[in-house]
């Protein structure tokens, strides 16, 4: 798998790069493209995605989609941190998927704690998604209509440029 050295970072561009906050509503953000996309379970599923839909081969296919036709270089992501049992283990089942993805297409990922994420972008590292919801208008003038997977994957995607001064 691809490596994110001092090299690879120094080749990038803010458009080579996309941040997601991975969950059954994924959040992500790259320069011209961004929204929350959901991937509800096959009970959940509405009928239109038809009786064979899978959530985790439908995550999959879209994350390809996704990175392969904005040509993304580099993957950014929040960290798996133990929260409640049922949505820790659906974020490390879609996490899983992300990194198999990303290696498959020889596509470095980044995560960072949540913490950071908070503290970079709202200068609290306990924030609450109302606050990362404010900052992300706020700070970044991108209107997310009170999405927090939005507000998470902008304010992800904004620490990796930072981190990496791009």
């Amino acid at each position: 798998m691809q490596k994110l050295t001092e090299e690879y970072v120094r080749q990038l561009g803010r458009g080579d790069v996309m941040a997601f906050d991975v969950a059954t509503h994924c959040g992500y953000y790259t320069l011209g493209d961004y929204g929350t996309k959901v991937f509800p379970n096959n009970d959940k599923a509405p009928k239109y995605l038809g009786p064979d839909y899978a959530q985790h081969k439908a995550f999959r296919n879209w994350l390809i989609d996704m990175l392969t036709s904005h040509k993304i270089k580099a993957v950014a992501a929040e960290d798996v941190i133990y929260g409640h049992f049922t949505d820790f283990r659906k974020l490390c089942e879609f996490r899983g998927i992300l990194l198999e993805v990303c290696e498959t297409l020889d596509i470095p990922v980044v995560t960072f704690k949540p913490s950071d994420i908070k503290k970079h972008g709202t200068g609290k590292g306990n924030a609450d998604k109302k606050m990362m919801i404010e900052f992300a208008e706020k700070r970044y003038h991108i209107e997310v209509d009170g999405d927090d997977n939005l507000a998470d994957a902008i304010h992800i995607y904004m620490y990796f440029i930072h981190r990496y001064k791009l």
